[in-house]
């Protein structure tokens, strides 16, 4: 994404990612709209990753997070005092992501979220949960 492409998004800054440089354009247009429909703030807590970093937090072997341009995030908690483990943020956006055509989800045990939108590029559809399988097998 381009410093120009950022000014098209209306919920997400490049500052909320480690190389904004290396995210998808369309996937981020996407995740804006996913943010808009799911009327929750969210905290990216993983998007682009190198191949050595990837590597060296123990992500799949093929991890959309390593792709140029990345179509892939991890979104962890937002608690609030009315939500204080975010079961119902994480529910809103779990749906958004659905509606707009998410077929790659997963969950991590400290219970954020990967989404992506890469099925044209892996397995999909997907719903995996780490607490049950290694990242590496999806």
């Amino acid at each position: 994404m381009t410093p120009t492409d950022w000014q098209a998004l209306t919920y997400f800054t490049p500052a909320e990612f480690k190389a904004p440089d290396k995210m998808g354009y369309e996937f981020m247009v996407w995740l804006d709209g996913v943010r808009e429909q799911a009327g929750v703030s969210m905290k990216i807590t993983s998007s682009y990753r190198s191949p050595s970093y990837n590597a060296s937090v123990g992500g799949a072997k093929n991890s959309a997070h390593t792709d140029d341009p990345c179509d892939s995030v991890d979104i962890g908690k937002e608690p609030t005092p009315a939500d204080p483990n975010w079961n119902h943020a994480r529910f809103k956006i779990l749906r958004a992501a659905l509606n707009g055509g998410c077929v790659r989800i997963g969950f991590y045990p400290n219970g954020s979220l990967h989404i992506d939108r890469t099925e044209d590029r892996r397995p999909a559809p997907r719903l995996w949960n780490a607490v049950d399988n290694k990242a590496s097998d999806t």
